[in-house]
């Protein structure tokens, strides 16, 4: 379960007949991605997964003992707070906004999977939150979220940060956004919102803290570290705002889901659990009274498992909407008759991963957009079994809501964006529709050539339409960087289709009902 703490002998207890001594308590969950009840963990290093663990309603039971042990508190979200389960896709996040409210939560962070659905479903979360809501580096059109000209304009609530007077101390919470969001999402998705270097929004709000006199600063931070050892890279600069932001106290941190509950990064104590509620965090300050200083921080995590119980309250609060979940995603739209295999050669796409090609190929022909191949990689590793499909079936073999872009490439460039796909490290990627000549040698894969199916070669004049998805046009996540260059340049004309590749899914199996092997030949 990681490095993280178990939470035994914390300062609440070692301090409690220290007159001397004030501990206040942060709380805080991350990367619940909408799971309100428990789930699994990602598949562990030998394949297996961890049952029946995490969700919000194991996290508030535990939060709720915390408060009751020590009334000095504040409790925060850190990001990628509705995003990643049916129920919360099927209220537009509106549900998971609303048990935040009803928990009083006091402050939560924007994070990068916030804007998955588009710009407008992430301002109406914003518009219905009641609580602080934190993104030091985001701006709107140009302009800082909280200098917005218009004030009445809801991205305006984002704030650089909150100041909580608790027991007499003044904390201040400043919250920032990883700066990775143009590398996931396309433009239209984020519209006009940007999130700056991190490392300067989080000095400018320090300067502001100090100026207000707080006893305490805090980084709520949407973005964190791999492992202990791992370093900063384009979406994490954890390690240069610890560096560089000298008289940060603690910094809590979320988005690459690990426990890393106990550390600190360039002497700093830094927390950070999971992901899906499976940790809930927990930090605590230590001051002393009389020197009116901070002396002490405690940093970790602890585990949700089937010992913790569920809160009643959320349950009761999210009940009809979970039951209303859960009866679409029972719902069947369609039969698969032969178990489609997950196993392929270099350059040629698994039956498992044709399945969804061929899916989106299908939906894009009913729009009237016509391609000639379709690039994708699986976001699973399993054999599709043959039986009835269901709503939920689709959403284990899509788990993301990426939308279906279009680019017309050349003969070469196929071949450059090929090579770095199949080159790149857990890449499944394919290009179905055309035939890929490789050779590989260890782990190096080359791509000598692309033809037709039948072997005829292409025409070097031409652009070949080619669909893929949002993300990976994105560059997804800075892993196929010529192939975002050469999608997004002028001379290939990609366009935007109005269509999720697990729409097309659905879109599939619903029209087709029955899906054979040969549909996929």
């Amino acid at each position: 379960m990681g490095s993280a703490a178990i939470l035994t002998a914390l300062p609440t207890q070692l301090f409690a007949e220290d007159e001397d001594k004030v501990v206040i308590s942060i709380l805080n969950t991350t990367d619940l991605h909408g799971h309100i009840v428990p789930t699994h963990m990602y598949p562990e290093n030998d394949g297996s997964m961890v049952q029946d663990v995490g969700g919000l309603a194991r996290c508030v039971t535990q939060i709720r003992a915390w408060q009751k042990e020590n009334p000095n508190y504040i409790l925060l979200d850190i990001g990628d707070l509705y995003q990643g389960t049916h129920v919360s896709w099927s209220t537009q996040g509106q549900l998971m906004i609303k048990l935040l409210n009803s928990m009083n939560y006091d402050a939560w962070v924007v994070g990068n999977h916030e804007f998955d659905w588009g710009f407008d479903p992430m301002v109406n979360v914003i518009k219905a939150s009641t609580v602080p809501v934190l993104g030091s580096n985001a701006k709107v059109g140009g302009k800082w979220a909280n200098k917005l000209e218009d004030p009445q304009h809801p991205l305006g609530k984002i704030k650089p940060y909150i100041i909580k007077e608790i027991a007499g101390f003044r904390i201040g919470i400043i919250g920032t956004i990883t700066p990775g969001l143009p590398y996931w999402l396309a433009p239209r998705l984020l519209g006009d919102f940007t999130a700056e270097d991190p490392v300067k929004s989080i000095d400018y709000a320090m300067r502001k803290l100090r100026d207000e006199k707080v006893d305490a600063i805090v980084c709520a931070c949407h973005m964190g570290l791999k492992s202990e050892i791992a370093k900063d890279d384009f979406a994490n600069r954890i390690r240069q705002i610890a560096e560089e932001n000298v008289g940060i106290d603690v910094i809590i941190a979320g988005h690459t889901h690990k426990d890393l509950g106990n550390q600190k990064v360039s002497g700093v104590p830094y927390t950070q659990a999971n992901y899906f509620g499976i940790h809930c965090g927990r930090t605590d300050l230590v001051f002393s009274k009389s020197k009116r200083r901070l002396e002490f921080v405690n940093v970790g995590t602890k585990l949700m498992d089937a010992s913790i119980a569920q809160d009643p309250m959320i349950l009761s609060a999210s009940a009809r909407e979970r039951e209303a979940s859960d009866m679409e995603l029972a719902r069947e739209i369609g039969e698969l008759k032969e178990t489609l295999s997950k196993e392929s050669e270099p350059g040629k796409a698994a039956e498992s991963l044709l399945l969804l090609t061929r899916a989106m190929r299908f939906s894009l022909e009913k729009r009237k957009v016509t391609v000639d191949g379709v690039l994708h990689g699986s976001f699973y590793e399993f054999d599709i079994k043959a039986g009835p499909k269901t709503i939920a079936s689709a959403w284990e073999i899509v788990p993301y809501e990426n939308y279906i872009s279009t680019a017309g490439l050349t003969r070469a460039e196929l071949i450059t964006v090929l090579e770095e796909c199949l080159n790149v490290p857990h890449s499944s990627h394919s290009l179905d529709g055309f035939k890929v000549n490789v050779t590989s040698e260890g782990k190096k894969v080359a791509v000598h050539d692309v033809t037709l199916p039948d072997g005829k070669p292409l025409d070097e004049k031409v652009r070949y339409r080619i669909a893929l998805n949002s993300f990976d046009a994105q560059s997804g996540g800075q892993r196929f960087p010529k192939l975002h260059e050469i999608t997004t340049a002028p001379e290939s004309k990609s366009e935007d289709i109005n269509v999720q590749s697990r729409e097309a899914l659905i879109e599939y199996f619903t029209e087709r009902k029955t899906i054979f092997k040969r549909d996929l030949a």
